[in-house]
């Protein structure tokens, strides 16, 4: 299970989230999305961190929804991740 980064739409953010969560409920891709996080700083307004099973099946799902704007086809390093998300190893 990889980490991506997708960037939403300027000012979108919450928007998308809301969208994503619903498309995960109605086309159950809880196997298929695993988690989700939306760093805090606000130099990642319009980023969401997504841990993805299979990137080729999730594109599609993705692209669909409303306000999405680009996925980052390279897998991000568990470091980056802890860094945009807060955490601190």
């Amino acid at each position: 299970m990889n980490w991506y980064l997708v960037s939403t739409r300027p000012y979108k953010r919450e928007i998308f989230l809301k969208y994503l969560d619903r498309a995960i409920s109605e086309n159950k891709l809880q196997e298929l999305i695993l988690e989700v996080i939306a760093p805090q700083d606000k130099v990642y307004q319009d980023m969401v961190l997504l841990q993805i099973s299979n990137l080729k099946e999730a594109r599609p799902h993705l692209q669909q929804i409303e306000n999405f704007q680009r996925l980052e086809p390279k897998p991000l390093p568990i470091e980056q991740i802890r860094r945009m998300s807060g955490e601190m190893s």
